[in-house]
């Protein structure tokens, strides 16, 4: 960082995360925020990316456990790197500007939840990390949406990092992994960083679904695109 940007932010001039470009808005630049992997043609249940309009095939087999899934953000550069540099290298600038453009986007929703319930980190993961990322991204899009955070779920089993696991493992791993310290809502949005295979949200679903939420919507910054395929809605003939 040289001198002058250095002066920029001494005197509170917008600096863009993305690009280092100055003076064009709060964090992030009109061309940096034109150029983000917006998830523009989305299956309405889960949120991932279809080529055409409609449920993906999965859901089409399979309604989850949550009602639906709401990620304004493909998980491709740049936000797969602000998600790493926020999660492994606490920075934390990342969780505020992630969590104003998922804000803003949810924002539209015409059903709002009652309460957003970031997807709880186990203890002894919070106390070598320091922070919860899911949490810190959803204190900001409360804000922005103007929907209560409700810290109502603990994490009771410590399961490992669920990336390089396959989907079936995933899903083994974080069955019974959550419990509700309070009962939640009826209407309540669980809210993480990066929706994958969607397994850690569907037990943390099952969770609220069993102690009394009469429904369970997604929130995630951002949806992993997988295999884009045709959607499997039904056509009329």
């Amino acid at each position: 960082m040289n001198i002058w940007r250095i002066i920029d932010r001494l005197l509170g001039q917008p600096v863009c995360q993305l690009c280092g470009a100055t003076g064009l808005g709060p964090d992030i630049c009109c061309g940096c925020f034109r150029d983000l992997p917006w998830n523009r043609q989305a299956c309405p249940v889960c949120a991932r990316p279809v080529a055409t309009p409609g449920r993906c095939a999965a859901c089409v087999c399979r309604q989850p456990a949550f009602e639906r899934a709401e990620a304004p953000l493909v998980y491709a550069f740049p936000v797969d790197r602000m998600l790493q540099r926020l999660k492994y290298g606490r920075y934390l600038p990342h969780a505020r500007l992630l969590g104003e453009l998922t804000g803003h986007r949810l924002a539209r929703l015409d059903e709002r939840p009652a309460a957003i319930v970031p997807v709880p980190l186990h203890w002894r993961r919070f106390r070598s990390r320091g922070f919860n990322q899911a949490r810190e991204i959803a204190s900001i899009v409360a804000r922005v949406t103007r929907v209560p955070l409700r810290d109502i779920c603990r994490r009771r089993n410590n399961t490992p990092p669920l990336w390089p696991l396959p989907p079936p493992e995933r899903r083994r791993q974080v069955a019974g992994a959550f419990e509700c310290q309070r009962a939640p809502p009826g209407h309540v949005a669980v809210l993480d960083d990066v929706l994958t295979t969607g397994a850690t949200a569907e037990a943390l679903a099952v969770t609220l679904l069993r102690d009394g939420a009469r429904r369970v919507d997604v929130w995630a910054v951002a949806r992993s695109p997988g295999r884009l395929e045709q959607s499997q809605a039904p056509r009329n003939v």
